[in-house]
């Protein structure tokens, strides 16, 4: 498996964390040093709200390069249709800089970038106090209400 940040100090803190048979890649956010098809997943939780939009769709077609054919691209993001994640990141310092997509934006800059079948999936609909609530998520996953999404494509 490989970490891959543009950040040197996130990579310092993922390898300070001890796991074992991860390789900790440092890019320029653009390309990344490795070779066409070296992986069969790729997968990007909640940083391409960190991402320039001008960018999105030449970051995604260099992930693309590196994905085997018949390969996955998963993006996890924050939902700017729910209230509750807009006011949660327009409140975090570390959120500042970031520009909530939309999962129909999303799919269509996938898309752009050579990805096909882009399926998106919507997550966290109940808050920790309804928590209980939690198991009928699996039905609303095409509402596009939740917390959070999920897009997955195929180069």
């Amino acid at each position: 498996m490989t970490l891959a940040d543009p950040s040197r100090r996130s990579l310092e803190i993922a390898k300070s964390r001890g796991v074992e048979h991860l390789e900790y890649l440092h890019f320029d956010g653009l390309d990344l040093p490795k070779p066409d098809n070296s992986f069969e997943i790729a997968f990007a939780s909640c940083v391409f709200h960190h991402i320039p939009s001008s960018e999105h769709i030449q970051v995604m077609q260099e992930i693309r390069r590196v994905l085997v054919p018949g390969g996955l691209f998963v993006i996890f993001e924050h939902n700017p249709w729910n209230p509750l994640t807009r006011h949660a990141v327009n409140t975090c310092p570390f959120d500042e800089d970031a520009v909530l997509i939309s999962a129909p934006a999303l799919r269509k800059r996938m898309h752009s970038a050579g990805f096909s079948d882009v399926d998106i999936n919507y997550r966290i609909f109940f808050p920790g106090a309804l928590r209980a609530l939690r198991q009928c998520e699996k039905w609303l996953v095409k509402v596009p209400l939740g917390a959070q999404y999920f897009a997955v494509g195929r180069p």
